[in-house]
């Protein structure tokens, strides 16, 4: 029963950027409100409450947990399975992370419509960046990158790949990939945060990190808008913590 299971989002938070956590935060609100669960609580690495603190004082001894997480890489695997295994008489179940659910390629596809009506253009006459994270640390973190690109090239764009800030291709190397025409780069991070909003648009060389069309040295770039708003995510959420083990 729901009723009697905590639902605690554990995402990874930042000291460097205060947005990181925003979305997280109010999507825990969100869920709360409807009372589904028998509590709702956040959890970060970087913020407070830690994933330790989650865990304190809850009424009830069956947790699921829920990454907030893109990519099935290794915080989901490695630091939330170690981190939720071992809670004194806590039962916590770990879920698949939110990338995992097949809503986020039309999450996808949406924002390169709207990019492209306000062009006027069709996939072909543009290509398509799917910018993610990736590390060295864990194979499974670049591939929901390379999966969701490879699904988004169905749709016809000139040419269609991942990019990465810590793996080969690189985000930085965007016009040597893509020599010329427009870009669209989707951001594949949640809520934004340090990486959506500020450390991709950089490397982008683009003034801005909300969603729409900016004039670069190195040509013209759609940035799409950062996945994550509470009204996205919501019913995946409960969807990934209401299915059985």
């Amino acid at each position: 029963m729901l009723k009697e299971t905590a639902l605690i989002l554990a995402g990874h938070g930042s000291t460097k950027n205060a947005d990181s956590s925003r979305f997280t935060r109010e999507t825990a609100h969100r869920i709360r409100a409807r009372e589904i669960f028998g509590e709702v609580r956040s959890a970060f690495w970087k913020e407070q409450p830690s994933y330790a603190d989650a865990i304190q004082g809850l009424k009830t001894k069956k947790v699921v947990v829920v990454p907030w997480f893109l990519a099935n890489g290794y915080f989901t695997t490695k630091i939330l399975a170690r981190e939720f295994a071992e809670t004194a008489g806590v039962e916590c179940r770990v879920t698949e992370p939110i990338g995992s659910r097949p809503e986020i390629l039309g999450h996808f596809q949406k924002r390169t419509e709207r990019l492209l009506s306000a062009r006027n253009w069709k996939p072909n006459q543009v290509s398509l960046l799917v910018a993610s994270h990736g590390t060295p640390l864990h194979a499974g973190s670049r591939m929901a990158a390379v999966d969701l690109a490879e699904q988004l090239a169905q749709d016809g764009y000139r040419s269609t790949r991942a990019v990465f800030l810590e793996e080969e291709p690189k985000i930085a190397d965007w016009r040597v990939l893509i020599p010329e025409g427009p870009v669209v780069v989707l951001p594949h991070f949640l809520a934004g945060g340090l990486h959506g909003s500020e450390d991709v648009p950089e490397l982008l060389g683009i003034s801005g990190a909300g969603e729409g069309w900016y004039k670069t040295e190195k040509g013209e770039v759609g940035y799409g808008e950062p996945l994550g708003r509470p009204e996205e995510v919501e019913e995946m959420i409960i969807e990934l913590a209401a299915a059985k083990a």
